[in-house]
This record gives structure tokens, C-alpha cells and sequence, in this order.
């Protein structure tokens, strides 16, 4: 078993030029619950949890709420009675979703372990306490759990708490909320109010007894006698479980609280060894990557039903840093494009095929249907709620209709059944891919100038005039379509040939229209002919895609340009774009490993490896998670963190990336999904000629082009 913890610093660095632990919020999930541990505050602890890991079932029911308050263990020992609410230090098990945390004390040494079992398919959580005696007497050591969750209506009214066996049950008696607490190993005594037992332990007194409780905010607490010789090593624990008891006993088989643990790691081991690592990752990488995909996997929803296979775009949880604390643990079509990539990448085909078939609902769209030109589509134009129902937001500028899902889904489908070989994916769902996507997006292309007709795009800028036509929905329509007409060609489908030469289509009206005289590739046509600088960093897609060739004549103007215009002052980041706008200007995870991306196909390696670098020692200094932004003067986490498709997916993908993307000067870019390669159906073909001759070329360049940052 493993019990050593790494050092983390648990203060933020005064040199915002380094990577520096800013983040003091780790998490565990299970696909059905999800609990956040929270050391930013005067306590160390458990703090939330929620039923369910998305925001919103439907558009008719409640939001999911937070029902814990906190929850943790005290000790009475060596003459001292004290809660655990003080943490050494803490962290994730690599690769896992098993949170270990410091408390030892004296001659204990205490170590707290908490996960959400992938064996048990239920919302609840596995709350051990480990207790060893460093010292050279035995010792007495009494250990205490508080249990003290809100399920009343609204939050912690007209609550009731009583035994249940050898545990405690509480329910909200208006709301239909019910919490269970199941022991692990018996205890000496069970409390709960209106005793209190908080002030009991405070006070260095036994648990009372439990019989009834009834009221207001009600607590619960367990009580486990201990005598420990020295060198010798005591478990107790709880699950904590919403709803029923339902799968507790079959879950736990006999197995002692150390097995569990040893169970959780090894079902973590045994699911990465399903996938495909790259084979170049260092230590540091290998831990964010292994990582990376353990969130995704812990935020995708194992729910019977029609909430099943979904990924959030993060987990319940956000930095407190720059006023960025909202959070996005619903699921968005465009998120889902890149965890889907990252996840198709690392070999998961299973979760990758679950999330593609759990935005194609029957009967889950329509209510915008009049946005996109009167068309059935398949797919959300915005977000989705957790039933699958497609979900925009509404503001006074009205709703969010974005045309790059269009694209980006046909992206990740097709790049999907490449991997795997599953063609069957698109027999079955032909209709969906063809007719309600691929023949959406063509007949979204406006005749006058040949791009996607205008819409909100990837920062939702909404519509009544904000939208326009995006570089980055066009870009994505390219490559959506050649993936469409590869596709086709799989199933027998005659649009394949139109699907291609749409793609062609778009991909020269990009060329014609969004590219300035200098070179620069812009962010939006409207803002283009108005003679603004339009600057967005989405667009650098286009060299990803094999819409624009990364050794072609527009790269190096446009890097150049957004290196000038969008970089950040803290490090080798990236805002989004030039709009102006606070959370614009943040530094963006997702924005910082697309260029990365581009960088590789246009022969940078080094530039691109200070991004992957430095997104990886900021990982590794904050739990292994990668968030949404960076504060862009200290580069302090801000915003919901982990993401998922915007942060673990793009990750995990990037390594991958990294991994076929190599310039040799001799054989040029290496052959391999979503490399520099012709597309399918047509359009650039990017080169490597990483020769001596390219690079002296290089040099020639203007210092414009050197690497600088603007604010």
C-alpha cells in the first residue's frame, strides 16, 4: 500500500514567473458522486459533496445542491482532544481518485484517505482514518468522525438523525433527502444531536449516546476505542452514502478498510493499463497524464439512464483567485470534442463512444431549431443538460447558438472510429452524422462569401447583433467535413465527395477572407473589414487542422502577431483574444496547448515544449490539475479546476500529439491521427523541411517574431 506524500508548498510563490502551488482544492468522484476537499479556508477538509456530478438535471428540476457542510476525524490521545481540521500536507494518488492527507500529531502518524469507489456504483464516498504509533509505548487513542451534512429543506431545516444498526441515518423530513453513515469497523459509541458532539470531543469527553434527533442543522459522530502498540497500525472508516444502503455489503466483501484502499488503487492501475501511454513521458508528465485521464473518467457519468456517458466540462469546483469562481460542471458539445479526442487518443475507446452517443439523443433538441435556419440537428448549439437535453443561455443580447459543435462533434466522431475501428458507430448512427449534422453545417455556409454564416462561437458572445462569423467555426466546419466525407466513404454514403469538396470550399473562402495582407490570420470577418486587429487565439486551429499549412506563408505572421498582442506577462502563455474583456485577458490552459500543437507542426519544438513544460510543473504543484485560466500578471489558478476537455483532454492529447509530431529534417512529420498530414477529402498539406536551409531561413526573420510578452 501507498502511504508516503509528496511535499507541497502550502503557500502561494512570491515569483509569478514560476510555477507555484496557488490551488488548495483536490476532488474525488465516482461518476454518480462527487466530493471536494478544501484547504483554503481556517479548515482542511471535506467540505462539499453532491448527489450527482452535473449542475441541472433538466430544465423542470432543482439544481443539484452541495449537502455537506463538513465532515472529519478527531483523535484523543497522549493527553490531548482534538478535531482533525489541520492538514501536514495532501494530495491525489497519481493516476487515482483516492485523496490522502497529512494529520499526523506526536507520536501518530495519521493519515486520512478519501475516495468515491469506481467498484460501487453508488453517490457516496469511503472515509478512512489510518492511525500508527511512531513512539515506544503502547497507546490509548480514542478516534472520532463528525458527520454533519445539510438534507434538510432548503439547507439544514427540519432535519432528522438516528441509529441505524451499527450506524446512523439522517433525512431531511420535508425535502426526501437521506444520507446514510456505515462503519467500516464497529465503533464504541454513536452520537448525534441534540448532544452535539462536536463540543464532546472539544472538551475531551466520550460520545453519548444516539436516540433521536430532531431540529435544526443536526449532527452525527462516530466513536472507535483504540489501543495501539508501538509501531503498530489501526484502521476505522465510514461510508458515507446518499439515498440507500443499496450495494454497501456487497461493496465491502469482509474486506478491512487498508484492503479497500488497496482495491481502490489497483482498480485505478488496472483501467490505465486498458489504454495506451506515450512512450516519451517524463516522470512529472507521466503523473499529469495518468491524471488527466482519472478526471475524465472520474467526472463522466456512470448514471442508469439518460444522464449516462456524459463528461462535464470541470468538476463542482473553482480558484478563488480574480473574481473567476464560476463553475462548470455541465457539459458542453465543444468541451466534449476534446475529452472525447484525449480519451480516443490514450485508447479509452469505450468512454469515448459512451460521451459521443450521449449528445445524440433521440428527441433532445428543436427548441432553437429557428437559429439554424429551420434544420433538425442533432446536437445541443450551446450546452446540455444532464439528461441530454440540449440547454442555451439566455441573456439580454439573447441566447448562445454556436455552429462550431457542428465540426468539432464530426471531429471527435471520426477521429473516434479511426482508432478504433468501430465503424459500426457510424452505421448506427448515419442519420445523426449525415443528415442532422454534416448537411447542417453545409447549408450553413453563407453564399456570399462562402465562410459559416455567423454565430456565437467558442467564447459565446451570444446573439442581437454580437454574432459573427468566427475563423473558428469555419475552421472547425473544414475539418468536421472531411471527417463527414471519410466517413461516408466507410458506410457506403454518396455525400462523401460533397462533403470534401464543401470542406475545399470553406477552407480557400478562410484563406481569401480571414487572412490580413500582412499574413495574420484573424479571428472574425466582421471585425476584419471594420479594419480591427481581431485578434483570436482560436483561430490557430486553422494549422491544425490542415486548413492552413503551419510551414506555409501565413504561420509565422500570425504567431508573430498573437505572441505580440496575446501574450501574457507571467510566462509563456496566452490570453483568448484582444476584446478586451477580464476574463478575455486571463491566460488560457486550452488556448496555451493548442498553440503548443501548432508550434510542433510548424517545426518549434523548444517553444512548444515551454508550454508543455509549464503547464505540466504547474500541475504537478497543484495536485496534478490543470485548470480553466491562469491569472495573467501572477499566473494563480483561477477558475473552475480540474477541466476536463479544455484541460485533461487537451493534455492527454497534446502528449499524444507530441509523440507523432516530430521533425527530423529528413522524413518530415511523422504519419499518425490529427498530424500535419493531408486530411481526408483534401486542403493543406503541411511539411516538416526542418533543413538547414529552413532554419537559416529563420533567422532572418524580423525581431518582430521573437517570443515577447505585451502586458
Amino acid at each position: 500500500m501507498l502511504f508516503a506524500l509528496t511535499t507541497l508548498a502550502l503557500s502561494p510563490a512570491a515569483t509569478a514567473a514560476e510555477p507555484h502551488f496557488s490551488y488548495p482544492k483536490v476532488l474525488t468522484a465516482n461518476g454518480y458522486g462527487v466530493a471536494v476537499f478544501d484547504a483554503s479556508g481556517d479548515n482542511a477538509v471535506l467540505d462539499t459533496f453532491g448527489d450527482h456530478l452535473y449542475q441541472q438535471y433538466s430544465p423542470e428540476s432543482e439544481p443539484t445542491r452541495d449537502l455537506l457542510y463538513d465532515t472529519y476525524f478527531g483523535v484523543r490521545a497522549q493527553d490531548e482532544s482534538v478535531w482533525l481540521t489541520e492538514a501536514n500536507d495532501y494530495r491525489i494518488v497519481p493516476g487515482t481518485n483516492v485523496l490522502e492527507i497529512d494529520r499526523s500529531r506526536g507520536e501518530l502518524m495519521i493519515t486520512e484517505f478519501v475516495f468515491a469507489p469506481m467498484e460501487h456504483e453508488q453517490p457516496g464516498i469511503v472515509h478512512i482514518l489510518r492511525v500508527e504509533n511512531t513512539g515506544s509505548e503502547t497507546l490509548a487513542v480514542e478516534a472520532f468522525k463528525l458527520e454533519n451534512w445539510h438534507v434538510g429543506d432548503p439547507t439544514n431545516e427540519n432535519e432528522a438523525i438516528q441509529n441505524e444498526g451499527e450506524g446512523l441515518v439522517m433525512w431531511g423530513q420535508y425535502s426526501g433527502l437521506t444520507m446514510h453513515f456505515v462503519p467500516l469497523v464497529s465503533p464504541t459509541r454513536t452520537d448525534c444531536s441534540p448532544n452535539n458532539p462536536y463540543y464532546a470531543v472539544n472538551e475531551g469527553w466520550d460520545l453519548d449516546a444516539c436516540d433521536l434527533g430532531q431540529g435544526d442543522d443536526q449532527i452525527g459522530a462516530f466513536q472507535w476505542s483504540l489501543s495501539i502498540e508501538p509501531g503498530a497500525v489501526e484502521f476505522v472508516g465510514v461510508i458515507d452514502q446518499f439515498g440507500t444502503t443499496d450495494g454497501i455489503t456487497e461493496y465491502v466483501a469482509s474486506r478491512t478498510p487498508d484492503q479497500l484502499i488497496d482495491a481502490e488503487l489497483a482498480w485505478w492501475d488496472a483501467w490505465h493499463d486498458t489504454g495506451t501511454e506515450p512512450a516519451d513521458l517524463s516522470e512529472d508528465e507521466r503523473n499529469v497524464y495518468r491524471q488527466a485521464l482519472a478526471f475524465m473518467k472520474m467526472g463522466q457519468v456512470r448514471e442508469e439512464g439518460d444522464a449516462y456517458g456524459q463528461i462535464l466540462a470541470s468538476l463542482p469546483a473553482s480558484a478563488p483567485v480574480g473574481g473567476f469562481q464560476h463553475i462548470w460542471n455541465i457539459s458542453w458539445v465543444r468541451d466534449g470534442a476534446y475529452a472525447i479526442r484525449g480519451l480516443t487518443a490514450a485508447g479509452h475507446h469505450t468512454e469515448a463512444r459512451d460521451f459521443l452517443e450521449f449528445q445524440i439523443q433521440d428527441d433532445k433538441t428543436g427548441e432553437w431549431t429557428s437559429y439554424v435556419g429551420g434544420m433538425d440537428h442533432a446536437l445541443s448549439i450551446c450546452r446540455i443538460y444532464g439528461n441530454g437535453q440540449e440547454w442555451t443561455d439566455v441573456e439580454e443580447t439573447g441566447p448562445n447558438i454556436e455552429f462550431d459543435n457542428f465540426g468539432l462533434y464530426l471531429w471527435a466522431a471520426g477521429q473516434y472510429v479511426r482508432a478504433s475501428g468501430d465503424t459500426d458507430f457510424a452505421t448506427e448512427h448515419q442519420a445523426k452524422l449525415f443528415d442532422e449534422t454534416a448537411d447542417v453545417l453545409v447549408r450553413l455556409v453563407d453564399p456570399q462569401n462562402g465562410l459559416i454564416t455567423a454565430d456565437s462561437s467558442i467564447w459565446e458572445r451570444h446573439w442581437e447583433g454580437h454574432q459573427k462569423q468566427f475563423t473558428y467555426t469555419s475552421l472547425w466546419a473544414v475539418r468536421g467535413l472531411r471527417e463527414a466525407a471519410w466517413l461516408a466513404e466507410q458506410v457506403g454514403d454518396s455525400r462523401a465527395q460533397s462533403y470534401s469538396d464543401e470542406a475545399d470550399a470553406i477552407a480557400a473562402a478562410i484563406e481569401e477572407h480571414l487572412v490580413r495582407d500582412d499574413g495574420v490570420l484573424v479571428g472574425n470577418l466582421e471585425e476584419h473589414l471594420a479594419g480591427d486587429p481581431a485578434m483570436d487565439l482560436a483561430a490557430i486551429d486553422a494549422f491544425n487542422n490542415g486548413v492552413l499549412d503551419p510551414r506555409g506563408d501565413y504561420y509565422e505572421p500570425s504567431m508573430a502577431a498573437y505572441e505580440r498582442d496575446l501574450g501574457v506577462t507571467s510566462g509563456p502563455g496566452f490570453a483568448r483574444n484582444d476584446d478586451g474583456d477580464l476574463y478575455d485577458e486571463q491566460e488560457w490552459l486550452m488556448i496555451d496547448l493548442r498553440v503548443a500543437e501548432s508550434l510542433r507542426r510548424a517545426c518549434r519544438p523548444d517553444d512548444a515544449a515551454e508550454l508543455e513544460d509549464w503547464i505540466t510543473e504547474h500541475a504537478v504543484k497543484n495536485n496534478l490539475i490543470i485548470p480553466e485560466l491562469l491569472e495573467p500578471s501572477t499566473a494563480d489558478y483561477s477558475g473552475p479546476a480540474p477541466m476536463m476537455g479544455f484541460g485533461s483532454g487537451l493534455y492527454v492529447l497534446q502528449m499524444h500529439q507530441r509523440e507523432v509530431l516530430v521533425c527530423d529534417g529528413d522524413t518530415g512529420l511523422d504519419s499518425g491521427s490529427d498530424t500535419g498530414t493531408k486530411p481526408p477529402g483534401g486542403g493543406a498539406t503541411p511539411t516538416c523541411g526542418c533543413n538547414d536551409d529552413s532554419a537559416a531561413a529563420l533567422l532572418l526573420l524580423p525581431l518582430l517574431f521573437l517570443r515577447r510578452r505585451r502586458r
